[in-house]
């Protein structure tokens, strides 16, 4: 998702061209399904049996979160600096998620269920 959400920034900056900044938008919204699936599918893997509901309210409490957050950023960015500039709002938060998932797993959430 880092990867493709560089695309629309590219496309803003290189050439201006707004069908090819909306294709971009389109092959990186692409990213956004697969991510999401990911996230749930990780969060049920490490929620214990018993605490789904829970666990799931929080992914989607953090998400909801992040995207109130990053409009508002991108909202400012657009309005301070430039329209060019909101692109790079998406990448640097991708880049950050990316970083932080590749500091390794933690503990925190393990499997506390008992064998069947």
């Amino acid at each position: 998702m880092t990867a493709l959400l560089t695309l629309p920034l590219l496309a803003a900056v290189l050439t201006g061209s707004l069908p090819l900044l909306a294709g971009a938008l389109l092959i990186a919204g692409m990213a956004t399904a697969p991510t999401m699936v990911t996230t749930m599918t990780l969060v049920q893997q490490r929620t214990p049996e018993g605490r789904l509901n829970e666990g799931m309210t929080l992914a989607v409490t953090g998400l909801l979160g992040g995207i109130a957050c990053g409009s508002a950023l991108g909202g400012w960015t657009v309005e301070c600096l430039s329209a060019t500039a909101g692109y790079g709002i998406p990448v640097t938060a991708a880049a950050v998620a990316l970083a932080l998932s590749l500091r390794g797993t933690s503990n925190r959430f393990t499997d506390q269920r008992t064998p069947h």
